[in-house]
């Protein structure tokens, strides 16, 4: 299997890397963080463009990480399970946990990656959804496939999982757009069977 290469866009090179190093800390267990160009240096970089790369193991990896925290308490400004998260505190402590460092604020997070196209057929599970108000984006969650998305609901009071295509944020948020920080690696996963070519 190649060595593990993790995939965030170019958006997220200049954005995440500005995060200041005391906005850096507070994740939870003993999970290492890493700012994403030290994350990205340790995995070698991508000779194919500006994008390291997830394999479907570790994409799906991050959906197993958002799944395992429905029913968590919601905190504004929360980045602890174990006390609380809000929805970009869920984001970051999920990313976190594949050594990505993202910053705890919706707005930062919607100017990451590349826009999708909000349209379940084009998104993929670890899309982020982002919403708000005139230009102001105020809420996110992850996109985990089948038309569902997990987010950290102040109005619900924890992590919950919610079809993207009925969602009514409250306070009249609009759902204002999708953003892909994470690439998927089309090479061979490990444990997959090979396609031989005709001879």
């Amino acid at each position: 299997m190649p060595p593990f290469r993790l995939v965030i866009l170019a958006g997220a090179f200049v954005s995440v890397s500005a995060v200041p190093a005391g906005a850096q800390t507070g994740t939870f267990g003993k999970t290492p963080t890493r700012a994403p160009l030290e994350a990205l240096a340790e995995r070698g970089a991508n000779p194919n463009g500006p994008f390291a790369k997830l394999n479907v193991p570790q994409r799906d990896s991050i959906i197993g990480h958002t799944r395992d925290l429905l029913g968590v308490r919601y905190k504004w400004a929360g980045v602890n399970p174990a006390k609380g998260l809000d929805c970009s505190g869920m984001v970051k402590y999920v990313f976190a946990k594949l050594g990505i460092e993202l910053p705890h604020r919706a707005a930062e997070l919607a100017k990451l990656g590349g826009a999708v196209t909000k349209d379940t057929a084009e998104m993929r599970p670890g899309d982020l959804l982002v919403f708000g108000k005139g230009k102001r984006i105020s809420h996110v969650g992850i996109y985990v496939g089948e038309g569902m998305m997990i987010q950290a609901s102040s109005s619900s009071h924890r992590v919950v999982q919610t079809p993207v295509v009925r969602y009514r944020p409250p306070g009249g948020l609009q759902w204002k757009g999708v953003r892909r920080v994470i690439a998927l690696d089309t090479a061979v996963v490990e444990g997959e069977p090979q396609v031989q070519p005709p001879r």
